[in-house]
């Protein structure tokens, strides 16, 4: 029979087998990394957002309140910020706009298939997410 001293010494030394084991099953991939402006954290949100645009669709220019960060799932998105080059995003890629800076393109890559997106950002409460391009 064992004693409880024998059951603790048992049970220490099978802890880092079991943390082995829960890192083994967990695989981190880092999607991006982004330092942000000053925000003093008193009045802000964080909303998540899945949007999905149909085949051709597209947005007019326009601007947001917060930092957003895009991920796509499907399809592929074309998007320009301020007067950069216009860039592809396909499923798995993910790219940050900066507050306020004009988002001049933003439209599905396809005229035949939907393109799904999930969009995080971090804003001012009671501040709409989307303003138009001025």
């Amino acid at each position: 029979m064992i004693n409880r001293r024998q059951a603790l010494k048992a049970a220490a030394a099978a802890i880092p087998l079991c943390r082995g084991a829960a890192q083994e099953q967990l695989r981190r991939t880092a999607l991006t990394s982004q330092d942000l402006p000053a925000l003093d954290g008193a009045n802000l949100m964080v909303t998540v957002q899945e949007l999905e645009y149909t085949p051709g669709g597209t947005s007019e220019a326009h601007r947001h309140n917060g930092c957003t960060f895009v991920y796509v799932l499907t399809g592929a998105l074309l998007t320009q910020i301020d007067d950069g080059p216009v860039k592809t995003y396909r499923p798995g890629d993910m790219f940050y706009e900066p507050p306020l800076h004009l988002h001049a393109v933003s439209k599905n890559a396809s005229l035949t298939e939907p393109a799904k997106f999930l969009v995080f950002r971090v804003i001012e409460k009671g501040k709409p997410a989307t303003v138009p391009a001025k």
